[in-house]
């Protein structure tokens, strides 16, 4: 059986094909691929000499809230100019009998379950990139909630100060993500940054606007993952996306004792995801061989 899974991010996307193996390959800016999706499609497939008509199914991740039913995704943080509201999966990809869609965190923590090195049924997935975002097993039982959009922890609301791209106000995501820092820093310390590359790399230059949007940012992520800690309980919370893959020494070492001070319950262990940026495309594999079938945990 040959089989198709596509991680589309907030920034890039990432596609893998397998039958029998599997293999990553491509990745490309999102806008790109949801702009031409067959030749997109068509270029991974030559990486195991097949087509589309050879494909039995198509396992898609995406950014929530997800409709599994009506195959649509809603990316608040994606393109914020373009005035996109929806991604209509079941257009874009016609020829696909068999799609299946599931929130990317979720794929995430269930490809680093099944494919990473983590020894445990409790395990919590945090993706700090584009947005924020978990996916969640206890007791070996994926954690989906009605729709499939469990875990939408970046819209935690925790301050009053900043617009979130849900258009709510004060949540995780309109602090922290990579996407709304360079935000967070103008409205909070009138600091112009391009993007969150510069604020890290400006903190090791000592700028002083820098310092304090790195110190907002462990502030905010220590309370809300402390929060997540206090939650769920789980053994283990994992990070994954671009900040924490980017930066570890600053977005992920600092939650150990943030978490400590916060969580009545005992700290679980907090450490970088094991599968890097596969993890999400490794979780769509677990669907499409069967170890994990959405709607049915």
């Amino acid at each position: 059986m040959a089989f198709l899974c596509i991680d589309i991010g907030g920034t890039n996307t990432i596609l893998g094909v397998g039958n029998g193996d599997f293999k990553v390959t491509e990745k490309m800016r999102t806008e790109r691929f949801l702009n031409d999706i067959e030749a997109a499609v068509d270029d991974a497939l030559k990486f195991i000499e097949q087509d589309r008509d050879d494909i039995e199914q198509v396992a898609v991740a995406a950014a929530g809230p997800i409709d599994r039913k009506e195959k649509l995704f809603y990316p608040p943080n994606f393109f914020p100019d373009s005035g996109m509201e929806e991604v209509d999966l079941g257009a874009l990809l016609p020829d696909a009998e068999d799609l299946i869609i599931v929130n990317d965190c979720t794929a995430a923590v269930v490809g680093e379950y099944h494919y990473g090195d983590h020894d445990t049924e409790n395990l919590v997935y945090i993706t700090i990139s584009s947005g924020i975002g978990a996916g969640v097993i206890l007791e070996g039982e994926v954690i989906e909630a009605v729709d499939g959009n469990f875990g939408e922890v970046g819209h935690m609301k925790v301050g009053d100060e900043l617009e979130c791209g849900c258009g709510g106000t004060g949540h995780w995501e309109a602090y922290c993500s990579g996407m709304n820092m360079p935000k967070m820093a103008k409205e909070l310390f009138d600091a112009d940054f391009k993007d969150a590359k510069q604020i890290f790399d400006q903190y090791d230059h000592y700028n002083s606007k820098a310092e304090r949007t790195i110190a907002k940012m462990h502030e905010v992520n220590g309370f809300c993952v402390a929060n997540v800690s206090n939650l769920f309980n789980p053994e283990k919370i994992i990070f994954g996306g671009a900040l924490p893959l980017n930066h570890p020494e600053m977005v992920v070492n600092p939650l150990r004792n943030e978490v400590k001070e916060e969580s009545v319950n005992r700290v679980p262990e907090i450490e970088l995801c094991d599968l890097e940026e596969e993890s999400v495309l490794q979780g769509l594999r677990a669907v499409c061989n069967g170890k994990y079938k959405p709607g049915q945990a």
